[in-house]
């Protein structure tokens, strides 16, 4: 089999676990919550407290509404994610993680926005709706399944990237030179809208659920913000390398990472697509254990530690950097010696 074809294969397999499948879970969800609106009271529990009672209610009819609105989302995300990461033919085991993760996801949320609904069939009073629990428990053990399967439904295919890792010559220093290289790497420009567009959608979502008297709003609002500050500290950060290693640190100070020259094994100038090696842009973990800032596709600095974990951050003018770097612990391994 072709690379051509073992991608379309990839494609395909993916297309149906993390679109087809989750579309098909929303789409009977709805329908049946639907079907129920007339045997619900106009006012449903949406929430429960930690004991099990309700404690907070909603028109019946946003509970379809919402599970429409997340179901056919998460779907729509997944494959935009994966249409957009993928333009370039490579592929990983990142993206069989997301097609898993999309059809879990959207299993969890029908399955217990449709059950929720649907135990309330026949009551007076929302107040009286039995406990989440029970639902809760078998929503999860059937996100699991279903991520499960969709992992397996997928093949193990890996296509690297037109651009091999290139080593790169020593910086020449002398015994006491010192040399230092600062960078700025910011997040690409359609990450930032990208973002920014899922927050303002959550920041829209808070003003409705508010507006109907949810009191769910409290939650999406503390989600909108947690995720505006995380945006915050992961667009800009600046990349140094000196005596000291390499540094990598938010433009707001936090978060900031290290890899000191002492736990420097090889550096290197690689070329990264975020969607395939690491499922995203931001500071990610890919399945391989690789720990990345991962800002844009592209050039990217790339050092294995001693204990052969990959430290990977895309930054421009990457071979100067890996160049200083490579010199720098060069002396350092010297000195010890």
């Amino acid at each position: 089999m072709t690379r051509s074809d073992e991608f379309h294969v990839a494609r395909r397999r993916y297309l149906l676990v993390a679109a087809l499948a989750p579309a098909l879970v929303t789409l009977v969800g709805v329908a049946l919550m639907l079907a129920w609106l007339p045997e619900v009271p106009s006012t449903v529990a949406t929430h429960w407290s930690g004991d099990g009672a309700p404690d907070a209610f909603a028109p019946a009819w946003t509970v379809p509404l919402g599970a429409a609105l997340l179901g056919f989302g998460l779907t729509a995300l997944f494959v935009g994610i994966m249409f957009a990461g993928t333009r370039d033919g490579r592929w990983g085991p990142m993206m069989r993680l997301l097609g898993a993760f999309s059809l879990g996801t959207t299993v969890l949320l029908v399955v217990l926005l449709t059950w929720s609904l649907g135990m309330q069939r026949g009551l007076d009073d929302p107040a009286d709706a039995p406990g989440i629990g029970i639902p809760l428990l078998v929503s999860a053990g059937l996100a699991a399944l279903s991520g499960l399967a969709a992992w397996f439904a997928q093949p193990r295919t890996t296509i690297a990237g037109a651009h091999a890792n290139t080593t790169v010559a020593p910086l020449e220093l002398g015994p006491d030179e010192r040399a230092v290289w600062v960078r700025t790497t910011t997040m690409s420009r359609a990450a930032m809208i990208a973002i920014g567009a899922s927050i303002a959608a959550l920041a829209v979502g808070t003003i409705v659920f508010a507006a109907v008297g949810s009191q769910a709003w409290w939650i999406m609002l503390a989600t909108t913000l947690l995720l505006a500050a995380l945006a915050a500290a992961t667009f800009v950060f600046r990349v140094r390398v000196d005596e000291r290693g390499l540094e990598v640190r938010s433009s707001i100070g936090a978060p900031w990472f290290r890899v000191p020259l002492a736990q420097v094994r090889s550096v290197s100038v690689t070329d990264v697509n975020p969607t395939a090696e690491f499922g995203g842009w931001g500071v990610r973990l890919a399945p391989d254990g690789a720990f990345g800032i991962v800002l844009r596709s592209g050039e990217a600095l790339q050092v294995v530690r001693e204990n052969g974990r990959r430290f990977v951050v895309t930054v421009r003018d990457a071979a100067t950097a890996a160049a200083l770097l490579e010199a720098l612990s060069e002396r350092a391994r010297a000195s010890r010696r």
